[in-house]
């Protein structure tokens, strides 16, 4: 009986040596994931007035000031490139999920810097930005209600307001990658030049005379072709600024 017990016993023991042996070696083969800390804000700026670092002041561009911008987004992520050495690092980094949030791009016709979340994420070199545009969550008496961007401008020194309802999926590529290897703040811009590109002037007016230029999803003065074409312009508007670009 004793011989049995020890015997038992030297199992055991052999059992779980090789048990440890094991996990030590699968450990030793898998490199810990180092993360940093990444924050993503977003602003709005003008392409041909700014150089690769800096963010406009001037809220006028050729017939249109600008006053107040807004937008509705969600389900903010990053998206990691894949290569070889990254097979075991998360692809996506989630920023924001389930979480509607509204940008004050522009208020009281002053630039900001929102901060839309800020995370852990895996170094590495990563290539895509997806958002959500989504119908931002307010009373039905808000200004943007049943709204995904809302902006009230001057055009043509007339007052006027952009509505956009879309709900809609958007891609922000980064042509080189931007490289996380420590922590970083990103800058997500919404350019309102290329926001208004190709949208004839002659195309909006105050259709019902009322005072107010109005270009929305209801076409009350008539603008719904300017409406379109502002919309088709959306996703190509936001741009990556800032963060560290790689060369190749």
């Amino acid at each position: 009986m004793i011989k049995t017990t020890r015997f038992r016993n030297l199992m055991i023991a052999v059992a779980a040596t090789a048990f440890i042996t094991s996990c030590t070696e699968e450990s030793d083969e898998t490199p810990a994931i180092t993360e940093s800390e990444v924050t993503i804000s977003a602003t709005l700026g003008i392409s041909s007035l700014e150089d690769a670092g800096a963010r406009t002041t001037d809220l006028d561009y050729g017939n249109f000031s600008i006053e107040s911008v807004k937008v509705s987004i969600d389900n903010v992520k990053l998206i990691l490139r894949a290569t070889s050495e990254d097979k075991k690092k998360p692809s996506i980094v989630q920023i924001r999920n389930n979480e509607p949030q509204i940008l004050n791009l522009v208020e009281d016709g002053e630039v900001q810097i929102v901060q839309i979340g800020s995370v852990m994420a895996a170094d590495g070199v990563y290539g895509k930005l997806n958002l959500d545009f989504v119908h931002a969550d307010v009373p039905e008496d808000d200004e943007m209600y049943g709204l995904s961007i809302f902006a009230k401008v001057t055009w043509f020194g007339v007052p006027a307001e952009v509505s956009i309802d879309i709900e809609d999926e958007m891609l922000v590529q980064f042509n080189q990658g931007i490289e996380v290897a420590g922590a970083q703040d990103m800058l997500l811009t919404m350019y309102m030049d290329k926001f208004l590109e190709g949208v004839n002037p002659a195309l909006v007016s105050d259709g019902n005379g009322d005072g107010l230029i109005e270009v929305g999803p209801d076409n009350v003065d008539g603008n719904g072709q300017a409406y379109d074409e502002i919309v088709s312009n959306i996703e190509s508007a936001l741009e990556m600024k800032n963060g560290k670009f790689k060369d190749k």
